[in-house]
């Protein structure tokens, strides 16, 4: 047995208890921000500097996926068809969850009457998100996404055109191996991570933070689950599509998701999960990378809900042409929602900053839940994008006759 081989059955071991240590992880992590809250706050800075480090290696590898993706699409016959696929469900999905978190967060008014006042409410807002418009350093960091997707797209066609695309492929297959062999070691140390992560939550927030606005975190959650189970469940009903099947199949993905709060933390073990359930590669390997980017059905209906949320608890009056203008602004600034915790809160203050008519003055009572929102927004995303992969790749597979078994 070579040293690759023993190195995968090594992590393959590690990685199938995964889910144990971070349940473990996670009753730690809640004692400890119970009983030993000053202590626990100070942990805050371990997952957050990790997080960092983790966004430093997906970035490249999804950087490298869409490339891979692209130069492999060209290979095969219905590959337009695809890429028509692709953007029109990506459109469809994307226009439904903000209509959805719209329609929720104007039935369920999550913002009237909350008795909240602000003034009692001490939460700071951390200097992360305060957004300075106009800096070029700004700029590049809510577009951060976007520069590489462009990047990753424009160099993707032109080696189509490269007598060395085959030899491009390879080392780009090598690279993207390597990173997937250095993320898989720093699940090694995520179990620690999700202590920290779960011990600050708990000590920093707690119970008595979350029911003031336990109405607008309701509201996002029955919003996801109506998504999930209604919006997929009816896509998958319509392509025949075992959806219930694939949730389970996908289960610990799932977990790894919700107790991070980071979709981005399953991107290399979705691939390998869906793969060896007889999902094509090269398929996968476009339509899964460009969803982290445009397929954010999550951060879509907690944008939505928030802005409800603020709009009615600021007691604004808005025409149907102001809510037809904050849906193209979500359609766009939902894609900046794709990084580590709490891109998504910053994806909102750049929403409400670009629309204008919502006060930005108190913001802050929504970060104080955010933490507890986040988990609906990423594992929302998770599960749309590889759903998304799962639908796109079923159609063209059945087309040439090889169905998956999902």
């Amino acid at each position: 047995m070579n040293f690759l081989q023993s190195q995968k059955i090594f992590t393959g071991k590690y990685l199938k208890n995964l889910t144990l240590y971070v349940f473990t992880a996670m009753i730690c992590g809640v004692l400890a921000g119970h009983y030993v809250p000053e202590e626990s706050i100070k942990l805050g800075v371990v997952s957050r500097y990790f997080f960092m480090i983790l966004e430093a290696f997906i970035l490249p590898v999804i950087f490298m996926a869409i490339i891979y993706g692209i130069c492999q699409l060209s290979e095969i016959k219905n590959a337009g068809n695809i890429v028509l696929q692709t953007i029109l469900y990506f459109l469809t999905v994307g226009s439904i969850a903000i209509i959805l978190g719209l329609t929720f967060g104007l039935v369920m008014q999550p913002g009237s009457d909350t008795g909240i006042d602000a003034t009692r409410i001490t939460t700071s807002l951390p200097k992360a998100f305060e957004i300075k418009d106009g800096s070029f350093s700004t700029v590049l960091y809510l577009n951060r996404h976007g520069i590489f997707l462009f990047l990753s797209i424009l160099i993707g066609i032109t080696m189509n055109f490269s007598s060395r695309k085959e030899k491009f492929l390879n080392i780009l297959d090598h690279g993207i191996g390597i990173f997937y062999t250095v993320i898989k070691y720093l699940y090694f140390i995520l179990p620690f991570i999700i202590f920290c992560n779960i011990a600050y939550g708990v000590a920093v927030y707690g119970i008595n933070t979350l029911l003031p606005l336990s109405k607008v975190v309701a509201t996002v959650y029955l919003a996801d689950i109506v998504f999930i189970l209604g919006i997929l469940g009816l896509i998958s009903y319509l392509f025949k599509f075992n959806l219930w099947k694939f949730l389970l199949d996908i289960k610990e993905e799932i977990i790894l998701v919700i107790t991070t709060s980071s979709s981005k933390t399953a991107f290399p073990l979705i691939f390998e999960k869906m793969e060896s359930e007889g999902y094509s590669r090269k398929i996968l390997r476009f339509i899964i990378p460009l969803g982290y980017n445009f397929n954010l059905a999550g951060a879509c209906i907690y944008i939505s809900v928030t802005c409800c949320f603020l709009i009615q608890f600021y007691n604004i009056s808005l025409s149907f042409n102001d809510y037809v203008w904050l849906f193209v602004i979500i359609s766009i600034t939902s894609k900046t929602a794709s990084g580590v915790p709490g891109s998504g809160f910053l994806a909102l203050i750049f929403t409400l900053s670009r629309f204008g008519k919502i006060p930005l003055t108190d913001i802050a009572l929504l970060y104080s839940v955010d933490r507890f929102m986040n988990e609906a927004r990423s594992v929302t995303n998770f599960i749309g994008i590889a759903v998304s992969g799962a639908i796109i790749s079923k159609i063209n597979q059945h087309q040439k006759g090889e169905i998956p078994s999902a």
